[in-house]
């Protein structure tokens, strides 16, 4: 098996290290201390610190891209399955890391630029792939939605529990209820179609 290449090297060691220390805490020269290199060969790599962490959030809401997007290519399936199976695996690619150490997170959400940097990306092509979705489903006629765009951010918002900061913070055990809630209020509403006692006002 070949050796892995300095860069990745160095991104390795920084990943173990930030989760364990942080980014606050995490220095150049603990990077290349730890991966047995010199200060210099970590600068040539990386020009800062803030590339290096960058890089690292990148690659994490990468993986959680990548995940969300492999469980939307089922293009056979209801949009409203596609969106619910995307949105899902969202949330366990969000929950996988929480068992990374006890700074795991702040490569998702801390108030490092670097770290903000990559979740401005990351929502970037979440939206188009949501978007995608809502698209397609516009099209064959199985969701009445007008203006997508819009639906695409109303969407993320009602979500905003199941993403980083918040979903590191709920109760593992009732997430799975507690999503199905949320899809059954997005996909159904509230509102009983027939039979219904009153009408909204």
């Amino acid at each position: 098996m070949a050796e892995p290449s300095r860069r990745e090297l160095i991104l390795k060691v920084a990943a173990q290290l930030l989760r364990h220390y942080g980014p606050q805490k995490t220095t150049m020269a603990d990077v290349a201390r730890e991966a047995n290199v010199g200060v210099g060969s970590v600068y040539l790599e990386f020009p800062s610190k803030d590339a290096l962490v960058e890089e690292l959030s990148r690659r994490q809401y990468r993986a959680v891209l990548d995940a969300m997007r492999l469980t939307s290519e089922d293009t056979a399936r209801h949009p409203a399955e596609r969106l619910v199976r995307v949105l899902e695996a969202r949330a366990v690619s969000f929950l996988a890391l929480i068992d990374g150490g006890a700074h795991a997170c702040d490569l998702l959400h801390c108030g490092s630029e670097a770290v903000k940097a990559a979740q401005g990306s990351y929502h970037e092509e979440e939206r188009k792939l949501l978007g995608e979705i809502l698209e397609d489903g516009r099209r064959s006629g199985d969701f009445d939605v007008t203006d997508v765009e819009s639906t695409v951010r109303v969407l993320l918002l009602a979500y905003a529990s199941f993403a980083p900061p918040w979903i590191f913070k709920l109760d593992q055990k009732r997430l799975g209820p507690e999503i199905g809630a949320m899809h059954n209020l997005v996909l159904n509403g509230l509102l009983r179609r027939n039979g219904g006692k009153k009408r909204a006002p």
